[in-house]
Formats: structure tokens, C-alpha cells, sequence
């Protein structure tokens, strides 16, 4: 079957070369000794252009593909490391629903803050603040920025802000003592550290002595609740938008579902920046 197609390769370019060599034949009878040059110069030129047209034709026809295939729902593969574990995952892109989103009940919109991921969190806090006429600069989650998540400003006075969306854990010495540290090295005289369960009695003292000003739960509720929130656009948006992102380098997270290896049908949450980031989460 190959020697065949070889054979078929080779009779199609001496077909070519043939036809070529009659079309120059025919373009000297035609135009002469004299103007044949310049005669085969514009024909190599007009073939040269036509390639380049059909070039650019047929990479622009490749992108609109590809940019067409990228819009898919759904895209299977197997990395590096999973073909290793012989494991093979079904990744699930989140839909962004385009709905309205409907105001929640003041009870409804305190439960679903313990639904949201931190970056809707910091998200929230973020907007609940630029309500209040502070001027709010993110610095990002997953960056390595000390833990300052959010730097606001208003009448002279500037305050970091520490965002924990820890929903079981109680805030200790430790996050307090670095988000302190942060504060001292970018000279913030004012810090405002808010989580979703509650502070050990020693990192309440911390707090208090270094005019860190601590937000449980209950007091974020009432300053949200405040600004009705639970009815605002802007809030329903952070609230309802089902996609996660990756705490360690922000990137989009996916659904994705193990086909094969040790827990086939298991489901998990996974950063879209894999193998350069490795984080993963329960669903």
C-alpha cells in the first residue's frame, strides 16, 4: 500500500512538471524571445501571490476551528502524570448561567455565603466596602502578598483587609500574627481582619492591641444586611456565579471526574493550570 502511494506521488508530480514545461513552451511561442523574461516573471509573481492567499485562507479557516473546538463543554485528555497512574479524567467546564438572578431572603443570603468560594468571598467583602464609600484595591487571594486581600481607603485613613472564608475553623495567634507583620511592612496603621466562624479568646487580645478590628459571622451579616445586599445586582452576580477559582494561583477551576484508576466515578474540583499547578478540591 505505501510502494502504491509512492508510485502515485511520483506520477503526480511528473504530471506537473510536464504541464509546467508546456505551459513555458506555450508562453514563448505566445509572446516571443523577446518578452518572454518579463512574461514568466509576472506569471511566478501572480503564483506567488495565489499561494500566499491560499496560505492565509487556510490558516484563518484553522483558527476559526480551533477557536470553535475551544468553546466546547467538555474535553477529555490525559496528562502526563495521569497516563503514568493509567488514570484518565472527563473534564467538565462550569456554565455561566445568564439568567437574572433573583434577591434572596435576608436568612437565604447568609446561608448562601457559606456556599461561595473564597474568591466570591473577597469578591463580596470587596463590594460591601466600595458601598461604603472606601476606595478598594484587590491584591488577590492566591498571591504571596503577606496576607493583605484587600487595601481600602477613605478619608485619609488607610486599612488592610484579611478575608478567611474558614467555615468550621476558629481563627488563631498564627494568621493573626502574619496578617500583623504584612500590616508593620506596608505601614498600615489600621487592619480589619473578617472570617465566618469566630477567634480564640489569645487572637482577639492580639487583634484588639494592635487596632486590628475582627468581624465574625454575625458582624459581617449585619454589615451586609445593611447595605441590602441581598437584593443588590451586583452581589446576586458574585453570589450566583457557579465557577471556582484556583486559591493557589487564581486560575479557572474544573469539574473533573476519574474514569479509571483507583476511585473511578470520583469527583473533584481542578485547577486548569495542571501540571504547572497541582491544587485540587473536593466537590
Amino acid at each position: 500500500m505505501a510502494r502504491r502511494r509512492k508510485n502515485d506521488d511520483f506520477e503526480f508530480a511528473e504530471l506537473i512538471a510536464k504541464l509546467g514545461g508546456l505551459l513555458i513552451l506555450v508562453l514563448f511561442l505566445v509572446v516571443g524571445p523577446k518578452n518572454f523574461s518579463a512574461a514568466l516573471q509576472s506569471i511566478v509573481a501572480l503564483v506567488i501571490c495565489g499561494a500566499l492567499l491560499v496560505g492565509v485562507v487556510i490558516l484563518a479557516i484553522f483558527v476559526i476551528r480551533k477557536m470553535l473546538r475551544s468553546r466546547n463543554d467538555e474535553v477529555e485528555f490525559v496528562s502526563d502524570e495521569q497516563e503514568s497512574q493509567d488514570q484518565t479524567f472527563r473534564v467538565t467546564l462550569p456554565r455561566i448561567e445568564q439568567s437574572t438572578p433573583q434577591p434572596y431572603s435576608k436568612t437565604d443570603f447568609l446561608n448562601q455565603l457559606r456556599n461561595i468560594d473564597w474568591f466570591q468571598f473577597e469578591k463580596l467583602v470587596a463590594l460591601a466596602y466600595e458601598y461604603q464609600g472606601f476606595a478598594v484595591t484587590r491584591r488577590g487571594g492566591a498571591n504571596p502578598d503577606g496576607g493583605i486581600d484587600l487595601a481600602i481607603e477613605k478619608d485619609g485613613q488607610r486599612s488592610a483587609v484579611q478575608c478567611k472564608q474558614w467555615k468550621t475553623w476558629n481563627v488563631g495567634v498564627k494568621p493573626v500574627r502574619e496578617f500583623l507583620g504584612a500590616m508593620a511592612a506596608e505601614k498600615f496603621q489600621h487592619g480589619i481582619f473578617i472570617t465566618l466562624n469566630g477567634y480564640y479568646g489569645d487572637a482577639k487580645k492580639l487583634a484588639e492591641s494592635n487596632n486590628i478590628e475582627i468581624i465574625n459571622e454575625t458582624g459581617l451579616a449585619e454589615m451586609l444586611s445593611s447595605l441590602n445586599l441581598h437584593e443588590d445586582p451586583r452581589a446576586l452576580e458574585i453570589l450566583n456565579d457557579t465557577r471556582k477559582f484556583c486559591p493557589k494561583c487564581e486560575r479557572l477551576m474544573v469539574e473533573r471526574v476519574a474514569e479509571k484508576g483507583p476511585n473511578p466515578g470520583q469527583r473533584f474540583w481542578g485547577c486548569t493550570g495542571y501540571p504547572k499547578c497541582r491544587f485540587t478540591m473536593p466537590i
